[in-house]
């Protein structure tokens, strides 16, 4: 069993050189430009940084409050991802959710993360969950919190990560 498979390798194999040989000089000369690449500073190989997360990091604390919305604005030429938010309040318990708003592709868009209902000490803490959020270039990010007591005057610090993508 083990002679048969040796063979189909051995089989397998001589035909491939035997391919390999059978090319032409002028094929074997194309297919040798297709896969060589040469940067010269007289002709560049173009390239995109695909590390925008490490190239171009993203980090900013906000502060809204139930009266007052707070805003990140986009750079003009640069989208903006958003990756992570944390942060906490000091409510009463009313205060239950943030919620982002972005304008993505020319489209509206809101994610609400809730608080967590039980406080740690003073602090009630926002609950953790993975973030994937893009905002346009020259548009403003909106940061709210919901909040059923309306005269809640709740501190809220809202920590945001993220990168920019150059375009």
């Amino acid at each position: 069993m083990n002679t048969s498979r040796y063979i189909s390798a051995a089989a397998i194999a001589l035909a491939s050189v035997v391919v390999l040989l059978g090319l032409t000089r002028e094929v074997q000369a194309v297919a040798a430009a297709w896969v060589t690449v040469t940067n010269t500073t007289a002709n560049p190989v173009a390239v995109t940084p695909v590390d925008n997360a490490v190239l171009n990091p993203f980090g900013q604390r906000v502060f809204p409050n139930v009266r007052q919305p707070d805003t990140i604005t986009v750079p003009a030429g640069k989208k903006l991802v958003i990756t992570g938010v944390s942060g906490f309040n000091n409510s009463n318990g009313s205060a239950y959710a943030l919620e982002i708003g972005v304008t993505s592709n020319g489209q509206s868009s809101a994610l609400a993360i809730p608080f967590n209902t039980t406080p740690s000490g003073y602090w009630r803490y926002l609950s953790t969950q993975p973030v994937f959020m893009v905002a346009d270039p020259g548009t403003t990010v909106n940061f709210f919190i919901d909040d059923s007591d309306h005269n809640d005057f709740a501190g809220v610090n809202i920590d945001v990560r993220g990168y920019y993508v150059p375009i």
